[in-house]
């Protein structure tokens, strides 16, 4: 099939995955965790909140982590847009459309708009935060992944072929999307903003719901460093799949559930796709090409996922059983 043409005059100018928020239990150790296997640098706190950047980062935050005395959620994803004047055009937009938006407060940033796309994801578009100091040239007080950037966000939906459609209007690129067995539908897609395969990918499954936010590194080296950090650390158990290879654009991974189970990738830095020619490349079903070498994804990772705060979720997806490490031990 082909996939929906992307719209390169959107009505607002969305540049990058920015920022996401998640609710925790357990502060402390969900800050050690982020901080001594991931590598994030903490640019404040204080006894309900942390925020937390990169080692390259200069913008204030890329995660943030808030207590929570109820169930772990994510309350939001992040999108950067270039200009603050395209804040005033995507909430000119989003009233013209019929869909709610609402301008709310966050430390340490300017204007904040945010929105429910339409798979129901709750997200706050910025164009400017408060800036730190870039740690990058400081090799000394990197830890554990060394992380770079934030790069992207994996999101289940039922419907994938609805978001595409949306965010190719919004000015995405695709770069990757999946049909498996029903080629009038896309079951998954990997959308662009800047020129890498993906900022924000929606799959097939229960949603809205998060499935993973992603680290990039620089070298192959800092995924095993995170994983001994994790060990030393007691966090041995939360490597959930990998170190492997991706299939589709052959960069080395690793997953790990934090200690709420939010699961977070680090992963070597992605390929470039920078010239517009480049059509997008359909691939069969979830998990069959994905993965070149080693043993299959376990079966939490296809279906256990982060519900985002107060949206509810839609009924599980009947049908699809994906081969899953159990189902190759014969468990």
């Amino acid at each position: 099939m082909k996939f929906p043409d992307t719209n390169y005059n959107p009505p607002f100018n969305i540049t990058r995955a920015s920022h996401l928020t998640l609710t925790v239990k357990d502060l402390g150790r969900s800050k050690e965790f982020y901080t001594e296997i991931f590598g994030l640098v903490v640019s404040d706190e204080d006894n309900e909140t942390v925020f937390l950047r990169t080692v390259e980062e200069i913008a204030h935050h890329s995660l943030v982590l808030r207590k929570t005395a109820g169930a772990p959620r994510c309350q939001s994803i992040g999108m950067r847009v270039q200009f603050e004047e395209d804040l005033d055009r995507a909430k000119a937009y989003f009233d013209r459309q019929g869909i709610r938006s609402e301008w709310i407060e966050i430390p340490f940033r300017q204007r904040t708009l945010r929105f429910h796309d339409c798979a129901g994801t709750p997200i706050e578009l910025v164009a400017q935060m408060e800036t730190r100091q870039r740690m990058l040239g400081q090799s000394r007080l990197h830890k554990g992944g060394a992380v770079l950037r934030l790069d992207h966000y994996q999101l289940h939906t039922p419907d994938p072929h609805e978001t595409s459609i949306y965010y190719s209007n919004l000015g995405f690129r695709c770069s990757d999307y999946n049909v498996g067995g029903t080629p009038e539908r896309i079951t998954g897609a990997f959308m662009s903003r800047k020129n890498n395969p993906h900022d924000i990918v929606y799959i097939r499954g229960r949603g809205p719901a998060l499935h993973h936010f992603a680290y990039a590194i620089m070298e192959s080296s800092h995924i095993f460093h995170a994983c001994d950090a994790a060990a030393q650390l007691g966090f041995g158990q939360t490597v959930e799949r990998g170190p492997q290879r991706h299939g589709l654009d052959h960069m080395l991974y690793v997953y790990f559930r934090d200690p709420d189970g939010h699961r977070a990738e680090i992963f070597i830095m992605p390929i470039q796709l920078i010239d517009l020619e480049e059509p997008p490349h359909e691939w069969g079903t979830v998990g069959t090409l994905e993965q070149p070498w080693g043993r299959p994804a376990p079966r939490s990772w296809f279906f256990e996922t982060t519900p985002f705060e107060g949206v509810e979720l839609s009924p599980r997806i009947e049908g699809w059983e994906p081969m899953t490490l159990e189902k190759s031990l014969g468990m």
